[in-house]
C-alpha cells in the first residue's frame, strides 16, 4: 500500500463531532465525517445528548460493576475482603471515565448505594459511615466514599491548568475566566 492509498483510508475512518451551532452542519472538511451517534476515544463516548453520554459513560458500567459485585454476594468474605473488591472491581471501572467528564449527583449516589448495599450485603449498616471511611489505623474499614474519590478528579485539572503555559487545551478555560473573571 502506498502512502496516498494510506492517507485516504484514514481519511475515510476519521469520525468527528460537530459542535455549537454547526453541530447540524453536512459539511466535511478534510474529509471529516459529522456523527450524530456518540464517538468512542480513550475509552469514554462522547455526544451531544448529555443522557446518552451519562448512559454510556456511566450507568452501563454502574450495571456492570453491581452485577460483578453480586457475583461476589455469595462468598463468605470478610468486610476488610468486600472493601477490597470495591475498590478493585468496583470503583476503578468508574474513575477513568470520572476523570474526564463530569460525574453527575445521580451517579455519585447511585454507586455510593450500591457499593454500600455490596459491603452489608443488602442489610442495614452496622457500623456508622463515618467510621468505615475511617483508616484501618484509626479503626475504620478505610472503605470508599465515591465522593471523596470524585472531588479530587474534578479539581485536579485546575493544577494542570495553572502549571502549563499556552496549551491548546487551555484555550476554553481562558475564554470562561476571561468572560466571568
Amino acid at each position: 500500500m502506498n502512502a496516498i492509498s494510506g492517507l485516504e483510508l484514514n481519511k475515510k475512518k476519521t469520525k468527528a463531532v460537530w459542535i455549537g451551532s454547526t453541530k447540524d452542519t453536512k459539511a466535511k472538511p478534510l474529509g471529516f465525517e459529522s456523527h450524530l451517534e456518540p464517538v468512542k476515544s480513550l475509552g469514554v463516548n462522547l455526544s451531544f445528548n448529555r443522557d446518552k453520554n451519562n448512559n454510556l459513560n456511566f450507568f452501563v458500567k454502574i450495571y456492570e460493576m453491581d452485577a460483578q459485585l453480586n457475583m461476589w454476594q455469595t462468598r463468605d468474605l470478610t468486610l476488610f475482603g468486600r472493601t477490597m473488591l470495591v475498590k478493585t472491581l468496583g470503583i476503578s471501572k468508574l474513575v477513568c471515565a470520572a476523570s474526564m467528564l463530569c460525574v453527575p449527583e445521580l451517579v455519585i449516589k447511585t454507586v455510593q448505594e450500591k457499593i454500600l448495599k455490596f459491603l452489608w450485603k443488602n442489610k442495614t449498616d452496622k457500623v456508622k459511615r463515618s467510621v468505615l471511611y475511617q483508616p484501618l489505623s484509626h479503626g475504620g474499614l478505610n472503605f470508599t466514599n465515591f465522593h471523596t474519590v470524585i472531588k479530587p478528579l474534578r479539581l485536579s485539572w485546575l493544577g494542570r491548568f495553572l502549571n502549563c503555559t499556552n496549551e491548546s487545551w487551555q484555550a476554553i478555560p481562558n475564554d470562561f475566566f476571561n468572560r466571568y473573571g
